[in-house]
């Protein structure tokens, strides 16, 4: 699957399927300093996934300190390309307060799916997996 690189940051999207809903997010940078993904709430707001009282509320520290409120939930699936990851913990949190990116694709996921990303083609291969096989 192809990434854009726009801003100095590597871009892709991702499909999240939650309580029959299913919706693609946009800009989504490719984070490999991030040890877990996260997304924007305001990005699945529209189909469903918002904070309530049973999920669990974590905190992390951003790029200069700067400390974030965030959320988890389990969603039905996460696709990236081809491939996809059946009930996957997701955390949902603000990144981006102008709003231009809509989540981070982080370790969690790039190592589970076993992303190989190709600087020089700018493409993301999911090798280890295609759908149906995870």
């Amino acid at each position: 699957m192809n990434m854009k690189f726009q801003d100095g940051l590597l871009f892709t999207s991702i499909q999240i399927s939650f309580r029959g809903n299913t919706k693609v997010i946009e800009n989504i940078v490719i984070d490999t300093g991030a040890a877990e993904t996260i997304i924007s709430p305001d990005a699945v707001e529209d189909i469903g996934i918002f904070a309530e009282l049973e999920d669990s509320v974590n905190s992390f520290y951003g790029v200069g300190g700067s400390l974030h409120n965030f959320f988890s939930k389990n969603v039905v699936k996460v696709k990236l390309g081809e491939a996809s990851l059946e009930e996957v913990k997701m955390d949902f949190g603000v990144i981006d307060p102008q709003g231009n990116i809509n989540g981070l694709l982080g370790l969690d996921l790039l190592m589970e799916l076993g992303a190989v990303i190709d600087l020089r083609k700018l493409s993301l291969t999911l090798d280890a997996y295609s759908e149906g096989d995870i």
